[in-house]
């Protein structure tokens, strides 16, 4: 199991890491992302991560001919012979592009020219959006197979049923070879008294809140595929 540290990032006022062996290394003194090495704990830090190469396929649709007897493809094999993009090793997929998705791509866009961002969503809707921004959009779990070498997980609890099975799904999508991080919250710590709140203290009792354990499990599935839990307290954006 990870261990769980406090540090500052960007995008909010404090921050816990639950880290296993696989994990994304920070530093956001510079209000940076960039790959670098794996994780100095530090109260000023910025996050950073390192990514290797691994190729995917896209299956070609072939079309198919009714016969009293069977099915018989009628497509030429030679349409069937493009080969599919590769994944970079600087590339990223994000399940659930929103606010601090959309950073995440900016940030390392700019830190890596040349690599390329990925984003699964739930619907169409902003697919446009994110294509003007230089990301690769598709719905969730279309390509599940197809392998990433980091993956950052966004998505709230709240868009979707069974939030840790889709988690789940998301840690299926990563190769194994570099990191799986999982934007999770400060919530699940037992700070109802309004009162000081780190690393040490205490989780909210399971059963107490709906909410939490939903999260707590999500949290868990990632632990058990060896990725980073981050847990935040709260996004801000400056428009200054």
């Amino acid at each position: 199991m990870g261990t769980i540290t406090t540090s500052y990032f960007t995008f909010t006022a404090t921050n816990l890491v639950l880290q296993p062996k696989h994990f994304f290394s920070h530093n956001l003194a510079n209000n940076t992302l960039y790959p670098s090495l794996p994780f100095s704990h530090s109260t000023t830090s910025q996050l950073k991560c390192r990514v290797k190469l691994k190729t995917f396929s896209i299956p070609t649709t072939t079309h198919l001919k009714v016969s009293q007897d069977a099915f018989t493809p009628t497509e030429e094999s030679s349409l069937a012979s493009n080969p599919p993009p590769a994944i970079g090793d600087n590339d990223l997929l994000i399940v659930g592009p929103g606010v601090l998705g959309r950073l995440v791509a900016h940030k390392w866009r700019q830190e890596i020219p040349g690599c390329q961002v990925y984003a699964q969503t739930m619907t169409t809707d902003h697919h446009d959006e994110l294509i003007q921004m230089g990301i690769n959009p598709s719905l969730k779990w279309i390509e599940s197979t197809h392998k990433f070498p980091n993956v950052i997980f966004c998505a709230p609890p709240s868009r979707t049923p069974d939030y840790a099975d889709n988690i789940r799904r998301a840690a299926l999508s990563w190769n194994g070879e570099g990191s799986i991080l999982f934007t999770s919250s400060t919530a699940p710590y037992d700070c109802s008294d309004n009162g000081p709140c780190d690393e040490d203290t205490p989780v909210v009792p399971a059963g107490r809140s709906p909410r939490i354990d939903v999260l707590l499990k999500a949290e868990n599935v990632v632990l058990e595929f060896g990725g980073c839990v981050l847990r935040l307290a709260g996004l801000y954006i400056s428009f200054m």
